[in-house]
């Protein structure tokens, strides 16, 4: 490390473009800031690639995005899943829609999901209740003990609840809850919100909400409470 800062800068990009991904994820961390963003600036595509695949996602997502636009567009799609779902949530949001362009489709849901799930357990809590995230069975899932009783919730974006409610379904056979309710930031099908108005004559408690932001808090706290009318 001393090394490499003390040479001449005409130098340090030859000695970078050398730096094997093992190399980089164990020099990178004891680098100061300026010289690290300095340093990973020179990196090129593959080298890029293989540092996130060496490192923790969050370590990975801090080195990223220090890169320019158009560089980080050009490699995300090349990215480990968890470190593009990192990367993700530290952009602008200006930057974010370029970069899920590159991705497809089921890249760009596994880097969003998760923070649209930890939007929506933010929304719960803002409404007074209580959220608990399971440590077993199915992923994305959160739980809401409510009136002496437990809800399931499975928080799906870019469903329009087809998949949230099946999810939400299986969670609260898994988990033994009273109620399953399925949130999307789409509007619910026709034939999901057909199926679960059959649940509920069935005896079942079963509904979807929409919530794709602040603006929606009051409605999925009604929808919340509305499961046990």
């Amino acid at each position: 490390m001393t090394l490499m800062k003390g040479m001449p800068p005409d130098r340090l990009p030859v000695v970078v473009k050398e730096l094997t991904p093992a190399d980089l994820a164990r020099l990178l961390p004891a680098m100061a800031g300026d010289y690290r963003d300095r340093v990973v600036g020179m990196l090129s595509d593959a080298q890029l690639v293989g540092l996130a695949g060496k490192v923790p996602p969050e370590s990975a997502a801090a080195a990223l995005r220090t890169l320019p636009e158009d560089r980080l567009v050009a490699i995300v799609d090349r990215l480990p899943g968890p470190v593009s779902s990192a990367l993700f949530g530290s952009l602008p949001s200006a930057v974010q829609p370029d970069v899920l362009s590159k991705l497809d489709p089921r890249q760009a849901q596994a880097a969003v999901a998760p923070h649209y799930e930890r939007a929506v357990a933010d929304a719960l809590a803002r409404a007074n209740t209580e959220v608990m995230i399971p440590h077993s069975g199915p992923g994305g899932v959160l739980l809401v003990p409510l009136f002496g009783r437990r809800v399931a919730i499975a928080a799906r974006h870019g469903d329009d609840g087809r998949v949230a409610v099946r999810d939400a379904e299986e969670a609260a056979y898994h988990h033994r809850a009273h109620a399953a309710l399925a949130i999307t930031d789409l509007p619910a099908a026709d034939d999901v919100l057909a199926y679960c108005s059959q649940a509920r004559r069935e005896g079942r408690a079963l509904d979807t909400a929409l919530w794709a932001g602040d603006r929606h808090d009051n409605s999925l706290k009604k929808a919340l409470v509305g499961l046990f009318r």
